[in-house]
């Protein structure tokens, strides 16, 4: 198992997909994984990678993606790729349009094409790795489920544009659009560490959703959620009450659901308030139940920049003993990183410092999906993770 990056310049679609050919043409990988900005001309790109024979997906991400490695440390890749090399593994991606089929079923046809196209249509396998349209997150995890179970790890996350205005985009040998359920499945012949995390702490504030359906937060403790929230907020939507977006508002303060785990420690879930509609309610990127309780979280720049290090740390430490890592798929969350600014290259650089050339790769996503150490898959907003493949 050996794990190689590249960072590509777009002049056109042809010479990029020309400058992919020259890469591998000595060596086809087992699988390519690459994340990009989303003014890529992602359909003519598709195009000229027809012939390329490995089983690759590609998606957007917001303002480019991030790359870390011996000679690149770049937050701004126009493509970054990520491609895995490994003889003694079984590697496929699968996928379909949600457009076509629900939430649920995109999800369940997607997972089983790309089981199939691994070769492995009946053994689940050690971890699933997938790009998301935004939107109904929950229900394609149910539909990863029903094919294989809650027990296989599922890591990814949501497709990403630069203006939030659904310009995001994922493209495979046979498909490619916003509406793109894309899964990649791994069967690695070296175990893999996996961590998923947030970079912001608890407060006292607790809330109670009384009222909530889906991904819209009525109430907060019996009165309306946004009128509740920008109190406990020191009038941080004072403006938005009775409608506006709110996405840059609430990074550095969005809404926690706790996970109690099995030691007794207490990880947190985010919620990312990103809107508010005329009666007062709050949207969200990820889904609410009534009577569920909540927590005001902060967040800091210097606590979002660090908490890096600290994901890659604990998936490291995840891997048997004596397991070198040899590279790392990393999500991090596009709304951390609008939030830390030009800071995020000092975050890249500490990075290449803790890790020399170690490739750490990864986009800016508009939801993240990961397994905490309980066991189960969830989607949430503002999140880390890691994963971490070994030699």
């Amino acid at each position: 198992m050996y794990i190689q990056t590249f960072s590509l310049e777009c002049n056109d679609a042809p010479s990029m997909a020309s400058e992919i050919d020259r890469l591998f043409s000595e060596n086809t990988p087992s699988l390519v994984i690459g994340y990009g900005n989303a003014d890529l001309p992602f359909n003519e790109l598709q195009h000229g990678l027809s012939a390329f024979t490995a089983p690759y997906f590609i998606s957007s991400s917001c303002l480019g993606a991030l790359l870390c490695d011996g000679s690149t440390v770049d937050a701004g890749c126009q493509l970054a790729l990520f491609c895995v090399n490994d003889d003694g593994g079984a590697y496929g991606v699968g996928s379909a349009d949600a457009s076509c089929y629900s939430a649920f079923e995109a999800g369940a046809i997607a997972l089983q094409n790309a089981l199939n196209n691994a070769g492995r249509p009946y053994e689940s396998p050690a971890l699933i790795w997938c790009a998301l349209p935004p939107g109904e997150e929950e229900r394609i995890l149910e539909g990863f489920a029903s094919i294989v179970g809650t027990q296989v790890p599922i890591f990814g996350g949501s497709m990403a544009d630069n203006t939030v205005s659904g310009d995001w985009t994922t493209v495979t040998k046979d498909a490619c659009g916003p509406h793109t359920v894309v899964v990649a499945v791994m069967y690695p012949s070296t175990p893999l560490g996996v961590s998923y995390s947030s970079g912001y702490k608890p407060t006292d504030t607790l809330f109670e959703a009384t009222k909530a359906k889906g991904r819209q937060l009525q109430q907060l403790n019996n009165s309306g959620a946004s009128t509740v929230y920008n109190k406990a907020t020191n009038n941080l939507i004072a403006q938005q009450l009775y409608g506006g977006q709110i996405l840059g508002l609430t990074s550095s303060a969005p809404l926690g659901r706790p996970v109690e785990l099995d030691n007794g420690a207490v990880n947190y879930l985010l919620c990312h308030p990103d809107s508010v509609d005329e009666s007062g309610a709050l949207h969200v990127f990820s889904e609410v139940e009534e009577g569920e309780e909540l927590v005001l979280m902060e967040g800091s720049i210097s606590s979002l920049t660090s908490r890096a290090e600290r994901v890659i740390n604990n998936a490291v430490m995840l891997l048997p003993e004596n397991r070198k890592p040899v590279g790392v798929l990393m999500i991090y969350c596009a709304g951390c990183r609008l939030m830390v600014g030009d800071e995020i290259n000092f975050m890249l650089n500490s990075l290449q410092e803790k890790f020399p050339a170690l490739p750490i790769c990864g986009p800016f996503t508009f939801g993240e999906q990961g397994r905490f150490l309980d066991g189960k898959n969830r989607h949430g907003n503002l999140m880390i993770s890691a994963v971490v493949f070994s030699q």
